[in-house]
């Protein structure tokens, strides 16, 4: 039967379709970048020997960040004739969201002061997640402003908004997280130095795709269109650059997937704790046998747990030096 609740001809409002459509879409973002966020906590612990600042406020603020993900879809509709006030109840909900993602920022940065950093594959593409998430939420409240948001609304900034939130956040946790297990999960170590230089170009390429989109939507450049006015020079410019960066970003997501494929079968056989960092999962072999366990693992220490002096570690219940180089 024909009901009609988004049909303006049978009584309905085509708008409860967007309603319904971004109730759902909009907490999908989060859900996905969520547990990007639990494994650049992992990373930035364990690359920076020391324990997460402020754990407690770090594991809330994901409470929190979920909470208000399912609260906040409205700010898609401030131009689609919603109520003013529910308006208002969205903007300032879209701004409260930042609060607990900025926790988790400030964390991470704390954790990392002096620290003893090292810079392998997986802690660039950690570092990498801290910078451009930043971006994405700092840009994220100009769109949750009803001033501003007019303006940019349906324009190249909320593409390259979304992007540094969805591509330079939950992408680079996700490639420094494989990097990170990858010998857990194969066996075998990657070639460090091409995982490096891999992050470095996926970085550079990511910006220079992206960071042109924010002064083209400034401009008025819609989204969705593949065309634009011959005479705006200006725009050319900036779209030549946006697309050369997506051929050096194409090129940096390549080289991983081709030496990540040769590691499994060239690439040097890895350790049980390759990183020398603490975690149940770093107690068995790589890979892990059959229920990963020849014995139970006893637990008696807490996760992250980093003993300083003469560059020594606790690891589980085990005590062994670091090594020179991985």
């Amino acid at each position: 039967a024909h009901i009609g609740i988004f049909d303006p001809a049978a009584g309905g409002d085509p708008v409860l379709f967007q309603h319904l459509f971004w109730f759902y879409s909009h907490p999908a973002v989060y859900i996905m970048v969520l547990p990007g966020m639990g494994v650049v906590s992992e990373i930035i612990a364990n690359f920076s020997r020391k324990n997460i600042f402020g754990y407690k406020f770090v594991a809330f603020s994901s409470l929190a960040i979920a909470v208000f993900g399912f609260l906040v879809w409205g700010h898609h509709l401030f131009v689609a004739s919603q109520s003013v006030y529910a308006g208002m109840i969205f903007s300032f909900l879209s701004f409260a969201v930042a609060i607990p993602s900025a926790i988790k920022v400030f964390n991470w940065t704390a954790t990392l002061y002096k620290g003893s950093i090292s810079y392998d594959t997986p802690m660039l593409y950690g570092l990498g997640f801290i910078g451009l998430f930043t971006i994405g939420g700092m840009t994220g409240l100009f769109l949750a402003s009803l001033a501003t948001d007019v303006h940019l609304s349906d324009t190249y900034f909320v593409v390259a908004h979304f992007h540094y939130i969805m591509v330079g956040g939950t992408l680079l946790a996700y490639l420094g997280g494989l990097h990170y297990w990858w010998p857990k999960i194969s066996g075998r170590m990657y070639p460090e130095g091409w995982g490096r230089f891999s992050a470095l170009i996926v970085f550079v390429g990511f910006n220079l795709t992206f960071s042109p989109q924010f002064i083209l939507g400034y401009m008025g450049m819609p989204r969705r269109y593949h065309t634009y006015p011959a005479d705006l020079v200006s725009w050319q410019v900036l779209h030549v650059l946006s697309t050369a960066g997506a051929s050096i970003l194409g090129v940096g997501l390549l080289i991983p997937l081709i030496y990540l494929v040769w590691s499994m079968r060239y690439g040097r056989i890895a350790e049980a704790n390759p990183w020398r960092v603490p975690g149940l999962e770093w107690q068995t072999t790589s890979p892990p046998p059959t229920e990963n366990f020849i014995e139970t693992p006893i637990v008696t220490s807490e996760a992250y747990e980093f003993a300083a002096p003469e560059h020594k570690e606790v690891v589980g219940k085990f005590e062994r030096q670091r090594p020179a180089e991985i």
